[in-house]
């Protein structure tokens, strides 16, 4: 009876488990970032390097089409140095903003 007990807690653990994990995965998908549009990098602003790992520069991109909410012409966003997005002077992006601060960009 105890094995039965044992199988029983193991396959609750691991239901439980599975759809915490689905949970996460729903809320990741609902981040509601209220600025989007695709746009050009105009300039790439270096910033002192102070040899940190959080080193940022600035990043200005000039609006080509605005997706969603009130973007103005040009748009500052302070990106990570060595984060994981590269980004390139003259080529195109769609970019994510909420508040001030990147949400989600990607090379069109």
């Amino acid at each position: 009876m105890s094995n039965a007990k044992e199988k029983g807690m193991v396959y609750l653990i691991m239901s439980l488990l599975t759809s915490f994990m689905s949970f996460a995965t729903v809320t990741i998908k609902q981040v509601d970032c209220p600025q989007q549009f695709e746009g050009r990098v105009q300039e790439i602003i270096e910033s002192i390097d102070t040899g940190s790992a959080f080193d940022t520069h600035t990043v200005v991109f000039k609006n080509l089409s605005t997706l969603k909410g009130d973007v103005r012409d040009q748009v500052a966003i302070e990106m990570l140095e060595n984060g994981p997005f590269e980004i390139e002077r003259g080529l195109d992006y769609r970019i994510q903003v909420k508040n001030g601060r990147l949400c989600w960009i990607e090379k069109i």
